[in-house]
């Protein structure tokens, strides 16, 4: 799991798949606006990479030099395109959530409506769909390092 304290170490490093290929470097990181929390790396496609694409790092790593993610280089070319490259909408995030295969830390933890994370997640309205601007919302905040 990649710490807090890392996090301003992952810009720029390169991204090795759940095979250990080199497939790009990271471009750009976008934490949990709750629990600040690192969740997605924008990985920027080197020549033999899959292209850019959104990357989970709730399993990733820090080893050495290099990010390990635990998802290979074909799920990762395979990744729905997203409507930018600054933030992920939740509606985009709830794609890459399915393509990916996990679900939302949020959704694991509370059980119960209107316990744990619910309770203090901004969000939560959005996603129920409340408000109809689902895709032009977020959940999350881009990392600055300063």
């Amino acid at each position: 799991m990649i710490t807090q304290e890392q996090l301003g170490r992952l810009t720029g490093r390169p991204v090795h798949d759940a095979d250990g290929l080199d497939i790009g470097h990271v471009e750009r990181l976008l934490l949990d606006d709750t629990t600040g929390r690192p969740e997605w790396a924008l990985v920027r496609g080197g020549p033999s990479g899959p292209g850019d694409a959104f990357v989970p790092l709730r399993e990733a790593v820090l080893a050495g030099d290099h990010v390990e993610v635990a998802f290979t280089a074909a799920a990762i070319a395979a990744a729905p395109g997203t409507g930018g490259d600054d933030v992920l909408t939740v509606v985009d995030e709830r794609t890459l959530f399915a393509h990916y295969g996990i679900r939302d830390v949020r959704e694991q933890v509370n059980a119960d409506e209107g316990t744990g994370w619910s309770a203090m997640d901004r969000a939560q309205h959005i996603r129920a769909g409340a408000s109809g601007h689902e895709d032009a919302r977020t959940r999350l905040r881009p990392y600055d390092p300063a």
